[in-house]
């Protein structure tokens, strides 16, 4: 009588035990640890790209104050002004935007293809501020391409005080870049811009552009306002 072989796939075939079955009982439990390790550690890299994420955001988001300035029949245009570019100009025109210094003052000269100036204050001395610009040490990629503001100096490089300019076309960065602390750009009201200059035009002393007083057009406010 022959006898039958055994099938190794017969539920009767022999389990895995002893050392063999601890063996893969270890085994199951280390890719079980390693599964919830790999989750935790996705879990706390989310976290941290969240953290880094909302201090981008909030870097970011302090980068800029907008400065509101108001010309009353003519309009408002809103100012950026950049806290990163040129710090110690923009610390000094957001100063005296808060502290009124600019209501009532004036743009008194206008310039062709160039710029509108203004901010001028006789009456108060103020204290000068480092020149943040290219040729005097300090890096400052802002270009003064139409409708940048900067800040308005003398000869002395580090003589800005109050009285800034807005750049009216894009030829003005060929003298300008590099040579004055460009600080921010007009966002909206480049309109309002325009008309004034165009006012201003026509009632010009020289060739800088500058007009008598009685022609002069009045900034009635500028205040920091919240975007």
């Amino acid at each position: 009588m022959s006898k039958k072989k055994k099938n190794s796939n017969y539920k009767g075939a022999p389990q895995k035990s002893g050392a063999n079955a601890k063996k893969s009982s270890n085994e199951n439990k280390g890719a079980k640890i390693s599964s919830q390790t790999l989750i935790i550690i996705i879990a706390c890299a989310a976290a941290v790209l969240g953290i880094v994420a909302g201090i981008i955001s909030t870097t970011l988001a302090k980068r800029s104050v907008y400065v509101e300035m108001d010309f009353g029949e003519y309009g408002t245009i809103l100012i950026e002004v950049d806290k990163n570019v040129a710090p110690k100009t923009a610390k000094n025109f957001i100063s005296l935007v808060k502290s009124g210094f600019y209501d009532g003052l004036t743009i008194f000269r206008a310039q062709k293809n160039f710029v509108i100036q203004g901010g001028r204050n006789e009456s108060v001395k103020l204290d000068p501020i480092y020149g943040e610009f290219n040729s005097n040490g300090h890096k400052n990629p802002i270009s003064h391409q139409r409708g940048v503001i900067s800040m308005a100096r003398s000869g002395d490089p580090d003589s800005a005080t109050s009285q800034f300019f807005i750049t009216l076309h894009n030829d003005a960065a060929r003298s300008l870049d590099g040579e004055y602390a460009a600080f921010g750009h007009v966002v909206e009201g480049m309109e309002v811009v325009d008309a004034i200059a165009s006012d201003l035009f026509g009632h010009s002393i020289n060739d800088m552009g500058f007009v008598n007083d009685d022609h002069a057009i009045t900034i009635v406010s500028a205040k920091v306002v919240k975007r």
